[in-house]
């Protein structure tokens, strides 16, 4: 299990730093003095000035401390550049995010104190971190220091940009790219008066099973509008950013209200779909709207291009971490590559091949997004009795 998040924008945000005119593996005098006026406003015996890549974190400058380029599963800077303001970590043994890291935990360096600032270009990526750890916890740090260890990163930035540097170049236009640009309005406005009109006719409804109907036709409404909008911020994400909305989430009562909804829906498919199960001892934080996105569209997915037997299980697996298993009885056919479904637009192949009973195939990749958004992983699993779309979130993110 990885130890890091990835941000929604990855792709455009690497080619952004590879964009950045002075950021080269040549190490100059300026960011080492940059690094030891940070390492003495600390009191810190290590400062450094990182730059997250792809898949691994190097150094423009390191003071304290001999490092070489690393994985992004030992680094916090992975964390840091998640957002635009500092990231503080007095004890970093005592926070559930980073008690377990390789960075932490007994065996490897022990570090305790993390105070790190995000690099943000002038183009609005965040390429690194300028920041400070010790092996040994501190106190809080003063909203002063803070203040001051981000005016180095900005000065950090300046002496790399010199000129301003240039937004990352935007990938050639695509027929997706042009479709959900075309459509995106004209799928809002029918949507808004389908909406207004349901709710209107629940009031006029009666009988048990119109109004149960009707609620449901109500929210899955209310999700096809957010799903339009995350799909949308989606196809868009070579030069956008999405955020987590985090907050205290009860799985098992969000797989009812799932199941609630859709269940319905899965029988006039002719599918069963089984009560589903959780296991988890305690809620998550996580976005509750993301994650209640991507599994109804792992449902969904099923429903349409799975197996007459549906289960959502959510527990842990033997490493603690939380798994939230969308299951049906279907195969995926042979000639399908796996890793292929995580692309947009492929429905059991390429787009151009699809058949007309599918969906728009966005709902895997869009998933794997969300999912790593979280610090997660996603992946479905194909084996004898059926297929399996697994997200996997952190431990850290369980709570009590």
């Amino acid at each position: 299990m990885k130890t890091f998040p990835v941000p929604f924008n990855e792709d455009s945000r690497v080619m952004a730093v590879q964009n950045v005119p002075g950021l080269t593996r040549e190490n100059e005098v300026l960011f080492d003095t940059l690094c030891m006026a940070a390492k003495r406003l600390f009191d810190c015996p290590i400062a450094h000035i990182s730059v997250v890549e792809e898949n691994t974190q190097w150094y423009k400058s390191v003071v304290g401390i001999e490092l070489e380029e690393m994985p992004k599963n030992n680094s916090f800077c992975t964390h840091t550049i998640m957002a635009g303001t500092p990231m503080v970590v007095p004890d970093l043994s005592l926070d559930p995010k980073f008690k377990d890291h390789p960075m932490v935990a007994e065996g490897g360096p022990q570090a305790r104190f993390y105070a790190g600032v995000p690099l943000i270009l002038s183009s609005g990526f965040r390429f690194g971190s300028l920041c400070v750890l010790d092996f040994v916890a501190h106190a809080a740090p003063s909203e002063k220091d803070l203040d001051i260890l981000t005016e180095l990163g900005r000065a950090v930035v300046a002496a790399l940009e010199k000129a301003p540097a240039q937004a990352a170049a935007p990938p050639p236009t695509s027929s997706q790219d042009t479709f959900l640009t075309l459509v995106g309005h004209e799928l809002r406005t029918p949507l808004t008066i389908i909406h207004g009109s349901i709710r209107m006719l629940d009031t006029r409804l009666e009988g048990e099973i119109n109004k149960k109907l009707s609620q449901s036709a109500i929210k899955s409404s209310d999700h096809l509008s957010k799903l339009i909008a995350t799909i949308l911020e989606f196809s868009d994400m070579r030069t956008g950013e999405l955020r987590l909305k985090e907050e205290t989430t009860n799985l098992a009562e969000l797989a009812r209200d799932i199941a609630d909804d859709h269940t319905t829906a899965a029988e006039a498919g002719g599918k069963t779909f089984h009560v589903p199960v959780c296991d988890l001892p305690a809620a998550i934080l996580a976005d509750k709207a993301h994650i209640k996105i991507c599994l109804i569209s792992l449902l969904m997915n099923s429903v349409l291009h799975g197996g007459d037997i549906i289960s959502l299980y959510i527990g842990q697996n033997h490493d603690g971490d939380i798994e939230l298993r969308v299951n049906d009885n279907g195969k995926i056919d042979e000639s399908v590559e796996l890793s292929e479904l995580y692309k947009p637009f492929i429905v059991g192949g390429d787009v151009e091949r699809r058949g007309t009973g599918g969906g728009l195939g966005l709902g895997l990749p869009l998933t794997r997004r969300l999912v790593e958004l979280h610090g997660g992983e996603f992946e479905v699993i194909v084996d004898e009795a059926g297929t399996t779309a697994c997200m996997r979130l952190p431990k850290w993110r369980l709570r009590g």
